[in-house]
């Protein structure tokens, strides 16, 4: 009997396939492709396995050190309630103005420790942590300018510390004394900014990404801050300064403060723009840093330019280059800083 060739070319793949499997190919080519599925599913589940280990494992490292760190470090200032929120606040020294130290963002108290006990020595000064910051209790709060600013003036009085105030900002903590001073001219006798934030910097600067608070909240229960901290290795701190500064700032609730507040950066320049510090004659010195922090060199010239606009807040205003320092002037030459509050403080003495 004849076969058309029309069924012969339909039976045609039915022939090869059973032909390759009759030989043996097919079959090889199938069991290599099993074995290769099973051996990448015993890779997977290692690698899985693996990252389920070291998450348990830095979630116990986070959680007893932070308990040893929190027995260890005591709060060098006293705890005042503010509206339900125990707020840290540190006042050393005698006199008046009052000066009054806000850390940039991810810092508190204890970014000021080589200026602090210099200043007490001709003058009353007080550093404090923001809310959610290492000894100071949480907020429910948006943590944005007008929010923190507010929460200062709070402390201010529930502590008793009487105005007038000499404000000293770094970084962020610049937008916030800038529009507390806003806020309460009547109450600040001058301002010190130290390479502070500008209201109008994300023109010009690349802002933080939106995923990055989000990121800083997700590592810091398994202790991925803890490590990314103990990199910094600011100058003059003593070895037990920079442990007790790392490992304080890496607890969970701090980190989570922290991104909170990274996040609300635009907002809070916003608000600034909105009320910007207009201070007259009052005193103020700009300190701006000398040094990269390894930008490129159109993001410093950018800098640059907006640490000499925020001079223009007074008409008794100057800048200050330290030649020395990164962003953590305080940290690189905390002389510079130290004199400024002093100028400063006399300045306002000599006001008429």
């Amino acid at each position: 009997m004849r076969i058309s060739l029309s069924e012969q070319l339909r039976s045609y793949p039915a022939a090869v396939a059973n032909a390759l499997f009759d030989s043996g190919v097919v079959g090889g080519v199938f069991g290599k492709v099993m074995v290769t599925r099973s051996r990448l599913w015993r890779v997977t589940r290692a690698i899985v396995f693996g990252i389920v280990v070291a998450l348990v494992a830095g979630g116990l490292y986070q959680t007893i050190t932070t308990q040893v760190e929190e027995g260890k470090y005591r709060p060098p200032g006293r705890i005042v309630d503010v509206e339900g929120n125990n707020i840290h606040i540190n006042c050393t020294g005698e006199g008046s103005p009052t000066v009054i130290l806000e850390s940039g963002l991810g810092g508190g108290s204890l970014d000021w420790s080589l200026v602090q006990p210099e200043v007490a020595k001709f003058g009353r000064v007080c550093s404090y942590d923001r809310a959610g910051i290492v000894w100071s209790s949480a907020s429910d709060g948006p943590r944005n300018a007008s929010n923190i600013s507010d929460e200062l003036y709070k402390l201010l009085k529930t502590a008793r510390v009487a105005p007038p105030y000499v404000l000293v900002g770094h970084s962020i903590g610049g937008v916030y004394v800038q529009l507390f001073a806003a806020r309460h001219p009547d109450e600040v006798a001058g301002v010190v900014l130290v390479d502070s934030s500008h209201q109008d910097q994300l023109a010009i600067v690349a802002g933080i990404p939106s995923f990055v608070p989000y990121l800083f909240k997700a590592a810091a229960p398994v202790g991925i801050a803890r490590i990314v901290n103990s990199l910094e290795d600011f100058p003059n701190l003593s070895a037990e300064a920079k442990t007790e500064r790392a490992g304080l700032y890496s607890h969970t609730h701090t980190v989570f403060a922290i991104a909170n507040e990274m996040a609300a950066v635009p907002e809070s320049l916003a608000e600034l723009r909105n009320s910007p510090m207009q201070l007259g004659a009052k005193p103020l010195i700009v300190l701006s840093r000398g040094l990269s922090d390894g930008a490129s060199p159109e993001t410093e010239a950018a800098w640059r330019s907006l640490q000499t606009e925020l001079v223009k807040s007074s008409s008794n205003g100057k800048q200050v280059i330290a030649e020395k320092s990164c962003h953590y002037i305080q940290f690189y030459e905390p002389e510079l800083v130290t004199v400024a509050i002093r100028d400063v403080i006399r300045a306002a003495a000599e006001k008429p």
